[in-house]
Formats: C-alpha cells, sequence, structure tokens
C-alpha cells in the first residue's frame, strides 16, 4: 500500500496544477506557478522580503531574484527600502498586483471545488491533517481534532 503513495501525491500535484494552468488559461493569466506562490508569500508575510519567500518556497534566493526581478517588471511588485535596515528592501503587491493575485485565488477555489466535488466536509478535514502530517508540520490543523475526535498524539 505504501508504494503507492508516491504515484498518488503525483497525480495529486499533477491534477491540481493542470486544473490551475486550465482555470487561467481560461481567465488569460499566463504566470509560472513559482510567480504565484511568490505572490501569495508576499500577500500573506509582514515586512516580506526575498529571503523569506526562499525560506517558506524551498527555493535558493537566486530563483527567487529571478521570479521578484520578473514580477516588478511585469507591475506586480515593488520594492522599498527596509526603514530598520537599508541594506535590505520590503516587498510588496502593487494595485495590479493585487489585483491579479485576487484572480488568481478565485481560480485556485474553482481548482479546489472541481478536485473535492465528490468528497465530504470529513474527508476534506482528513486530508488536509493528513497532509499536514506528511510535510512534518509540528501544528497540524486543530479543527480535524475538533471535528472528529482524532488526537495529534
Amino acid at each position: 500500500m505504501k508504494e503507492k503513495i508516491a504515484e498518488s501525491l503525483h497525480q495529486l500535484v499533477h491534477s491540481y496544477r493542470h486544473h490551475m494552468r486550465e482555470e487561467a488559461s481560461r481567465s488569460g493569466i499566463s504566470i509560472p506557478v513559482s510567480h504565484i506562490r511568490s505572490l501569495k508569500c508576499i500577500h500573506r508575510i509582514q515586512n516580506c522580503h526575498a529571503k523569506d519567500i526562499a525560506e517558506r518556497l524551498s527555493l535558493d534566493k537566486s530563483q527567487i531574484t529571478r521570479v521578484l526581478k520578473e514580477l516588478v517588471s511585469l507591475g506586480y511588485v515593488k520594492k522599498v527600502r527596509n526603514p530598520d535596515n537599508h541594506r535590505s528592501q520590503l516587498l510588496s503587491l502593487t494595485e495590479s498586483g493585487d489585483a491579479l493575485l485576487n484572480k488568481l485565488m478565485t481560480l485556485d477555489q474553482l481548482a479546489v471545488e472541481k478536485m473535492t466535488r465528490h468528497l465530504t466536509e470529513q474527508q476534506i478535514v482528513d486530508f488536509i491533517y493528513i497532509a499536514e502530517m506528511m510535510t512534518n508540520n509540528p501544528y497540524p490543523s486543530l479543527c480535524h481534532k475538533q471535528d472528529s475526535g482524532a488526537t495529534n498524539e
């Protein structure tokens, strides 16, 4: 049974990316996944630096630097000098970056809805819990414990 895990995970990721690309293409958006993930990080991380994105996405800083350069040139991200440390820059979304991210979040939700349409609410809760455990998150979502009575032990 365990030998099927890798293939199932691969198929899941491939399916998710396929649905996201399909929805993005329908909406006229052609931006790489690394750019999307970087936009999400900038939105979520307060006082965001390139280093924060590299750590969050487990990518090297040179890859993130390239992605950020493209996002800045596309007008989705702006860099401002960090008032606390003039050697670093803070990242934030521009108005058009915010608008793009909002569209992408809607597309993300459409992809998730397609992929989960035959699952019960409890199956979704269980999936989230298991996925968090598999990615070595030391604090899996408590919603599983509350909804099903399972413990984190």
